[in-house]
């Protein structure tokens, strides 16, 4: 069974997550996986340290990574929630399905007890909020209109401005968890000193909300080739130079810096060997095998087209070059362990007289949880 280390971020300023059409007015809510990875890495350069020795391991050999990542998910107080999964029927039943199909459309996320019911084959459809919002839940709670769903005897659990409204518990769907908004920002011409106005993206969290994600640690002691560190204490590091120049974009606005809070570790059953893993992190099939797999009949999943642009100390902003992943939240069966790798995308220029100076790595790692062994349904 994967035992997550879970890493909790609260951002007080906000930040800006680009979503996949690149529209710099919009921001998402969870944060991928390969973002992640990315920012680690340039946050250990940052450090002093070499990020092509960093990554050295997951590239060369990427059945045998040090660790996996998730991607990052909200969290509200002490109820962490987890992406949607992408095939509603093996949660619910059919009848369910046709009479709540408009509420249903409407989550995002499931907590942490839901999730374990569901990895046990139990159905979900007694811990469905009521369908009339003004009606007391009796076994499963919504937030944010429905988006954020959990079962009522997590709400004590919740940051204590939300477990306010436990005698009233139909309000809590009303509570925001995290919502986005367009600001708007000016720019200011070098020239002419004639100013223009445009807007961003922000994605804010209610206090004692924010996100999380987990470190799944498969060899935490292995040290760094050329550097005294551990990748456990290189990542220490890196999060703690993050902390400070945030994560994500519009960085120079002040999004995305973030307090680190306490880690702890929970432990996740993995996917049986027949079955499908449900996705942590998104997922780039490395082989024929793998992208087998992912056209079981099994499987439900989503594709996510990952592009624009890089930044590099050593060269001009260029388009990174476009991969498309596997969403969090699908379900596909995985060879093993581990699957997926991690690609170089840096733009190749055929005509260009000098290549991109270094490697851009996008992580593509799967990391999965799975029905129990011997579960029902």
């Amino acid at each position: 069974m994967p035992t997550l280390t879970v890493y909790p971020l609260s951002f007080a300023g906000g930040l800006h997550i680009g979503g996949q059409g690149g529209k710099l007015e919009e921001s998402g809510v969870t944060l991928p996986a390969d973002t992640l990875f990315a920012a680690l890495v340039d946050a250990h350069r940052r450090s002093g340290g070499d990020p092509q020795t960093l990554a050295a391991p997951f590239v060369a050999d990427p059945r045998d990574p040090p660790f996996l990542l998730t991607s990052a998910f909200p969290y509200a107080g002490g109820v962490r929630f987890y992406p949607m999964p992408a095939d509603l029927t093996r949660l619910l039943s059919l009848t369910t399905l046709r009479a709540r199909a408009k509420a249903l459309r409407r989550v995002r996320y499931l907590s942490e007890g839901l999730l374990r019911l569901a990895l046990t084959g139990t159905p979900l459809d007694g811990w469905l909020f009521p369908e009339d919002e003004y009606a007391e839940p009796q076994m499963g709670a919504g937030l944010q209109g429905g988006q954020f769903w959990l079962k009522v005897d997590e709400i004590g659990s919740l940051p204590i401005e939300m477990q306010r409204k436990e005698g009233r518990r139909h309000a809590l769907r009303t509570l925001p968890v995290a919502t986005t908004a367009r600001v708007p920002r000016v720019t200011v011409d070098r020239l002419s000193h004639s100013s223009t106005i445009y807007h961003a993206g922000r994605t804010t969290f209610a206090a004692g909300c924010g996100l999380w994600f987990g470190v799944h640690w498969r060899d935490r002691a292995r040290r760094i080739e050329g550097n005294p560190l551990t990748y456990a204490e290189a990542v220490g590091q890196a999060l703690a130079v993050l902390a400070d120049d945030g994560l994500g974009g519009e960085r120079t606005a002040g999004y995305g810096a973030f307090r680190l809070g306490e880690t702890t570790d929970v432990t996740l059953p993995d996917p049986a060997a027949d079955g499908v893993a449900l996705l942590l992190s998104r997922y780039h099939p490395a082989s024929a095998r793998e992208l087998a797999g992912v056209r079981d009949p099994q499987s439900a999943y989503h594709l996510v087209k990952v592009g624009g642009w890089l930044r590099s100390y050593d060269h001009v902003a260029v388009r990174r070059r476009r991969l498309t992943l596997i969403g969090e939240g699908s379900l596909v069966p995985l060879p093993g362990p581990v699957a997926g790798d991690v690609v170089d995308v840096r733009p190749r220029y055929p005509q260009a007289e000098s290549p991109f100076p270094h490697p851009v790595y996008r992580y593509g790692l799967a990391l999965g949880v799975g029905r129990q062994e011997g579960s029902n349904g």
